[in-house]
């Protein structure tokens, strides 16, 4: 009898045992990154473009009466006096470890004109990110990811904007129209806050940095990556500048 009652409680044992290994784990706590915003610096730049602007192809939107009825240029690369616009520009490494809270005001992607604005942008994990229809026309909204969750959805003009995130990190994750398929856009998801995209002009700046040496990265959908390293002290404004070409394509 001792001998059954030992083996029984041994059973019982092993089953606990078992079942406690088969918990998933927690979550551990996050550690927040603290900033001192009296030691802070800030990286500023311009994107230039060497050479002749790639002579851009034109879109013809005829086939939707929706869509603007006249041939459009393309936006694969916006050139304006020598400056290259929709470049995302990000700290690539270098920054302390630890976690960045996520903004709760969303990034908004518009459509308008049968054209995605803005064609480039960033945020960050699980931040959240507003689709309006600005349009007339109806819309198919669909995201390419590699390590994010795929969805597609129809937006109609008269249909509240749609809002999603985006879970995990993930580089120029592409979202295009099944309607319109030269509607097309680029979103950036980050883990921390700091990165920007080029204006019209090329400019850009990345505020509110620690002190730190830093990997900066330029990133652009038609010519690629670029990187440079930078050095941020307190209170530092660090000016650079990156070059594309139409030989990087």
């Amino acid at each position: 009898m001792k001998i059954i009652f030992s083996f029984f409680l041994l059973s019982l044992l092993a089953m606990a045992g078992c079942s406690q290994r088969s918990q998933p784990a927690s979550d551990a706590p996050k550690t927040f990154v603290t900033i001192d915003p009296n030691t802070t610096g800030e990286i500023t730049g311009i994107i230039s473009f060497s050479g002749p602007a790639p002579k851009l192809s034109t879109i013809d939107m005829t086939a939707d009466p929706m869509c603007p009825q006249k041939a459009q240029p393309a936006e694969t690369a916006a050139i304006k006096n020598g400056k290259l616009a929709n470049v995302f520009i990000y700290i690539k490494d270098g920054l302390p470890q630890g976690a960045f809270p996520s903004p709760t005001a969303p990034v908004v992607l518009s459509q308008k004109d049968c054209r995605y604005t803005p064609r480039m942008m960033g945020l960050m994990v699980k931040q959240p990110f507003k689709i309006v229809n600005d349009d007339q026309a109806n819309h198919n909204i669909h995201d390419m990811p590699s390590h994010n969750p795929q969805w597609n959805e129809e937006q109609q003009p008269t249909d509240k904007p749609i809002t999603k995130s985006f879970p995990n990190p993930e580089m120029m994750l592409a979202l295009q129209c099944n309607q319109h398929p030269w509607m097309r856009a680029y979103v950036n998801v980050m883990t921390h806050p700091y990165f920007a995209v080029s204006d019209d002009d090329g400019k850009f700046e990345i505020k509110n940095l620690p002190p730190g040496e830093y990997t900066l990265a330029a990133v652009h959908e038609k010519f690629g990556e670029k990187m440079i390293k930078v050095k941020v002290a307190g209170k530092d404004n660090i000016k650079t500048l990156f070059n594309f070409s139409a030989a990087a394509q």
